[in-house]
C-alpha cells in the first residue's frame, strides 16, 4: 500500500487524512551530524578577527550606552525589548569602565569587553546556519538542507550583523528555533513525550524572539496562523476525538502564547529592578510610570497664578517648547514647537491677562480656574506665547494660524496673548473632581482656546525641517481635532507651594500598568523616528540591495601610520537576494493556483505526498516572508536594509524549498549554479564586511549598483 493511500481513509462524504500517518519527519543520521559539524566549522569564519575594527561601529553605540543605564541604575527608553540588552550587560560585567563617554561612531574601544560581546552575536549567527540545516532537513534531503544553510552562511548582511554588537543575529536565531521546533512539533503525535518537547521549546523560542525585538510579534503571528491551521487539519481527522482536540488546542494556547508573553513580561521585571532611578529619558514617559522611580520629586498638585509649570502634549508626550530660533518665513518671531526632553526651555509661567504684577503673582495664592483667561510667559526667552494670523510653516491651511512667542513683561492688554483654559477631562488618578473645576498638575486635561481667534492650540505629528531640529509643530486651529487639541500639566512649583501643600499622588501603579505606560513610549518613540537619514531606505528597495549602509570608516584621528584603513558597509549578497524574491514571487503564482484549484467543491483533490510537502513548507516561508515584509510599507518611520533580514530568512528558505521541488539534475545544478553565485558574492565583498584592506580601485569596481556609495576615498590613505 502506497504512503498516500495509508493517509487517507474513506469517511461518510469524503475520504479525510489519518493525521498520525501525516505526521512524520525525516529523521537525522550520523552523515547529517558530520554535515552540521563541518557547517559549524566553516561558519567560525563569521568570528574571524571579530575584534577588527577595535572602533565602535553604527548601532554599537546605542547598545553601549544603554548597558552604561544598566550599570547606572538609570531609567532609559529604547524601541525594542530588553533581553539582547540584558545578555550584554551580562556580558559588560567582566569588564566595563562606566564613565567612559560613547561620543561618536568610529570612537575606540577602552576597558569595555567588545570582543565578548560581539562574540555572543556570532555565536548567534553560527547557530542560526547549524537550525537552518535542521528546519530544511525535516522534509528534505541532506543536499538541499546543506545548500539552504550555506546560503544563510555566505549572506553577506546576516554575516556582518553577527559580527557587531547588533540585536538582529539574536534575533533570527530566534526566528529560526521557533521555525524549527514549531515545524517539528506539527509533524508529531499530538500529546506525546516528543510533541511536549518541541511544543515548549517553540514556546521559549517564541519567548526568546519577541524578547529581543518588537518584530519578533510577527513571528508569533506567523506560528499562531500555522498553528490554527494545524488544529483545522485535526480537527479534519475522525479518528481524533472532540475532547482530545479541544485538549491540544488548549495547550497550544497556553505554551504557544501566554507562555511566550510570560517570558517576555519576566525580563521586563528584571529590567525594571534593574533601572530603579530617573534617566535621560524622562519627558517620553508619562509621570505615572516617572512616579515609580526612587528619585522621583513630585510635584504640588494645585496651580496657581505666577506658577511655573511644564505643559505635556496629551497624546504625543511632548512639552510645550519655545527657543530664541525664529520662523524663516511668516512673522519670523520666535519659534513654539513640541520637544521630547526636559529642558529649560519648556518652563512657563502662567500669568494674569492684561498687565503682569509680580506682587499679584507671586504673593497671593489664586488657583486657576476653568473658563480663565491666562498668558503664558516663557520663562527662557523673556516672551509670552502668542497667536498670529497668518499661515503656519507647514500646515498651511486657511484655518489655521501660527504660534510664536513675542513681546516681553512690559505688556499691556493684547487679546491675541490671551488663552481661555477650557478642562475637558481628568486623568484617572485624579482623586475627586477638583481636576473639572481647577487647573491640578498631572490630573487636568484641558484646551488652550485663544481668545482673539478662538482658535485651539493643537500639536501633531508633522515636523519642522531642519530650521526647526526636526521638531513637532505648533499650531492654532479652529474646529480642531480632540485628540491633537489636549494638553496637561506635568511639573508645577510656585513660591507658595512647600511640601505642606498636596502633592500629586499616583498611589500605587502597577507592574501591567508601567508596561503599558512603556510600550506606548515605545511606540511613540518608534514612530517618531522620522529624520532624513543619507542611508535610509523604503522597503520596495529591500529584495534587490539598492542601497546599503555605511557602518564604519576609519578616522584620522583614530588610527595611527601603522593602521590600514579600512570601513564596514552593510550590504545584502546580490545573488541571494535576488533570487530569494524570484522564489517567493514564482511559489506565490503557484500558490495562488493550487488554492483556486482546491476551492472547486465538486473535487477533492488527493495530491502526491511530495507534492502536498511542498505546497505546504512553501506556504508557511511565503506567509513568513509576507509577515515579516509587507508591514513595513505602512511604516512612516525612517527604515534601513537592515529591517529587511527576518524577511530575507523566510526568501532564503522559500529558496531552498522552490530548488527542491524541481526534477533531481534541474535541481542540483540549480543549487550549484545560486550557490556558487552567492559566494562568489560573498568573497568579493570581503573586505566590506569584515572591514580588510582594500583599494580605491578595486572598491570603485564594485559599486554594481548606483546606491552602492561607500566611500573608496577611506582606502586613500
Amino acid at each position: 500500500m502506497s504512503s498516500k493511500e495509508e493517509q487517507y481513509k474513506p469517511g461518510p462524504y469524503r475520504p479525510y487524512v489519518i493525521e498520525s500517518k501525516r505526521r512524520r519527519a525525516n529523521s537525522l543520521v550520523k552523515k547529517d551530524v558530520a554535515i552540521i559539524l563541518c557547517l559549524t566549522a566553516i561558519s567560525l569564519l563569521r568570528i574571524y578577527k571579530i575584534y577588527q575594527p577595535a572602533n565602535i561601529v553604527f548601532d554599537e553605540i546605542h547598545i553601549l550606552r544603554y548597558e552604561q543605564h544598566y550599570f547606572k541604575g538609570t531609567f532609559f527608553v529604547d524601541v525594542h525589548p530588553p533581553l539582547g540588552k540584558l545578555i550584554y550587560f551580562l556580558l559588560a560585567k567582566l569588564q566595563f569602565d562606566v564613565d567612559v563617554d560613547f561620543e561618536s561612531i568610529g570612537q575606540p574601544y577602552h576597558n569595555v569587553p567588545y570582543t565578548i560581546m560581539r562574540l555572543f552575536s556570532g555565536i548567534c549567527g553560527i547557530l542560526a546556519v547549524d537550525f537552518t540545516y535542521l528546519i530544511m532537513r525535516l522534509d528534505s534531503g541532506c543536499f538541499t538542507s546543506l545548500f539552504t544553510a550555506a546560503l544563510v552562511l555566505f549572506e553577506n548582511s546576516l554575516a556582518t550583523q553577527s559580527r557587531l554588537i547588533l540585536l538582529d543575529s539574536a534575533l533570527i536565531l530566534g526566528q529560526a528555533l521557533t521555525i524549527y521546533n514549531f515545524r517539528s512539533a506539527c509533524k508529531t503525535e499530538p500529546e506525546g513525550a516528543s510533541w511536549w518537547m518541541y511544543l515548549i521549546a517553540t514556546g521559549l523560542s517564541l519567548g526568546w524572539t519577541i524578547s529581543i525585538k518588537l518584530t519578533g510579534f510577527y513571528t508569533v503571528l506567523w506560528v499562531g496562523i500555522f498553528s490554527i491551521l494545524d488544529s483545522y487539519q485535526l480537527l479534519g481527522d475522525l479518528t481524533v476525538s472532540t475532547f482530545k482536540w479541544l485538549r491540544v488546542s488548549f495547550y497550544k494556547l497556553v505554551v504557544l502564547l501566554v507562555f511566550p508573553l510570560t517570558i517576555y513580561l519576566s525580563l521586563w521585571k528584571i529590567h525594571f529592578d534593574l533601572l530603579p532611578f530617573e534617566g535621560p529619558h524622562n519627558g517620553l514617559i508619562p509621570p505615572r510610570l516617572r512616579s515609580t522611580f526612587q528619585d522621583y520629586n513630585t510635584s504640588p498638585v494645585e496651580v496657581l497664578y505666577g506658577s511655573t509649570v511644564t505643559i505635556k502634549h496629551n497624546s504625543l508626550e511632548k512639552y510645550l517648547h519655545s527657543h530664541d530660533k525664529t520662523y524663516p518665513r511668516g512673522t519670523q518671531l520666535q519659534q513654539v514647537t513640541l520637544y521630547g526632553h526636559e529642558d529649560p526651555n519648556n518652563e512657563w509661567i502662567v500669568e494674569f491677562p492684561r498687565k503682569f504684577y509680580e506682587n499679584k503673582h507671586f504673593n497671593q495664592s489664586r488657583p486657576v480656574k476653568d473658563g480663565e483667561l491666562i498668558r503664558l510667559y516663557h520663562k527662557a526667552t523673556g516672551h509670552y506665547l502668542h497667536v498670529s494670523d497668518v499661515r503656519p510653516p507647514i500646515s498651511e491651511h486657511d484655518y489655521s494660524k501660527e504660534v510664536n512667542c513675542n513681546e516681553t513683561r512690559g505688556l499691556l492688554g493684547n487679546t491675541e496673548y490671551e488663552f481661555r483654559l477650557r478642562i475637558l477631562n481628568k486623568k484617572p488618578h485624579a482623586a475627586n473632581n477638583l481636576a473639572m473645576i481647577k487647573l491640578r498638575a498631572t490630573e487636568t486635561v484641558f484646551m488652550l482656546v485663544s481668545r482673539d481667534f478662538r482658535c485651539n492650540l493643537i500639536s501633531h505629528s508633522s515636523k519642522l525641517p531642519s530650521w526647526g531640529e526636526f521638531q513637532n509643530e505648533v499650531l492654532c486651529v479652529e474646529e480642531s481635532t480632540i485628540p491633537n487639541s489636549l494638553w496637561y500639566i506635568e511639573s508645577n512649583s510656585h513660591p507658595l507651594l512647600d511640601e505642606r501643600k498636596p502633592h500629586v499622588d499616583f498611589g500605587h501603579v502597577s507592574f501591567l500598568t508601567k508596561v503599558w505606560d512603556l510600550h506606548l513610549a515605545m511606540f511613540r518613540l518608534n514612530a517618531d523616528l522620522t529624520t532624513p537619514h543619507k542611508y535610509s531606505s523604503r522597503p520596495e528597495a529591500w529584495p534587490f540591495v539598492l542601497k546599503g549602509v555605511a557602518y564604519f570608516q576609519s578616522l584620522p584621528q583614530y588610527t595611527s601610520l601603522t593602521e590600514h584603513t579600512s570601513q564596514i558597509y552593510f550590504l545584502g549578497n546580490l545573488a541571494t537576494y535576488a533570487l530569494g524574491f524570484v522564489a517567493v514571487v514564482i511559489v506565490m503564482a503557484k500558490l495562488s493556483l493550487h488554492w483556486l484549484r482546491n476551492l472547486n467543491p465538486y473535487v477533492t483533490y488527493i495530491d502526491p505526498e511530495t507534492k502536498r510537502t511542498f505546497y505546504t513548507n512553501a506556504s508557511q516561508f511565503v506567509v513568513g516572508w509576507v509577515l515579516h515584509y509587507l508591514p513595513y510599507f505602512f511604516m512612516q518611520r525612517t527604515l534601513y536594509a537592515h529591517h529587511y533580514l527576518p524577511a530575507l530568512y523566510f526568501a532564503i528558505l522559500t529558496l531552498g524549498e522552490y530548488l527542491n521541488y524541481q526534477h533531481k539534475y534541474i535541481r542540483v545544478s540549480l543549487m550549484i549554479a545560486a550557490l556558487s553565485g552567492a559566494i562568489y558574492c560573498f568573497i568579493e565583498f570581503i573586505p566590506l564586511i569584515y572591514g580588510t584592506e582594500w583599494t580605491v580601485g578595486k572598491c570603485a569596481a564594485h559599486k554594481w549598483l548606483a546606491g552602492w556609495n561607500m566611500d573608496c576615498m577611506t582606502y586613500g590613505g
